[in-house]
């Protein structure tokens, strides 16, 4: 963001509140999450964090339901999408505790309801159980900066998904970049 120089800073703090309250408002209504956030913080109170995650979450579900004829093309896609979604929900709610549940439960979700794609590691799903590996990865990095009073809820899920990703198809890319067999808090 450009500095403002301080000749222009001064005068803009002299403008009467009207109209600098006019300035804010054409400001912050160019900056989409910034109108969320606030709407987040000012209007709901901050009190719809669970059911935004409770909303990604059958967002989720229904995502991996779907029909997936190549891994590495729609599949990957919408999980990368989902991705994108979860990032935004913590970038509105500062919802730390639900990025780890939220990536978490992707993995699982497809896990469970597309097992097949994940079986053997072949051209048709090598980028998709590259993800998948750098998407634990990324999981274990961010568990270490959540209160160590909640890992007893993730133990189990995440020693699931390492253990899946480990036996499967992800089962090389783990390897190669370090991921452990099981996680202990």
């Amino acid at each position: 963001m450009p500095a403002i120089e301080k000749d222009l800073k001064k005068e803009i703090l002299k403008l009467p509140p009207v109209e600098k309250d006019k300035l804010l408002l054409r400001l912050i209504a160019k900056d989409k999450d910034l109108v969320e956030r606030l709407h987040f913080v000012l209007i709901e109170g901050e009190t719809t964090t669970e059911e935004r995650r409770h909303d990604l979450k059958e967002k989720i579900a229904e995502t991996a339901n779907g029909h997936y004829t190549h891994p590495d093309g729609w599949m990957l896609k919408a999980l990368r999408s989902l991705t994108s979604a979860i990032t935004h929900h913590v970038k509105i709610t500062k919802d730390k505790y639900g990025e780890v549940e939220l990536n978490l439960y992707i993995l699982t979700a497809f896990f469970n309801v597309q097992p097949s794609h994940f079986a053997r590691l072949n051209h048709h799903n090598q980028n998709l159980c590259a993800f998948v590996g750098k998407k634990a990865e990324t999981i274990l990095k961010k568990l270490q900066k959540i209160d160590s009073d909640y890992y007893i809820e993730f133990e189990t899920d995440v020693n699931q998904a390492l253990d899946f990703i480990h036996t499967y198809g992800p089962g090389p890319y783990a390897r190669q970049i370090g991921l452990p067999k099981e996680w202990k808090p």
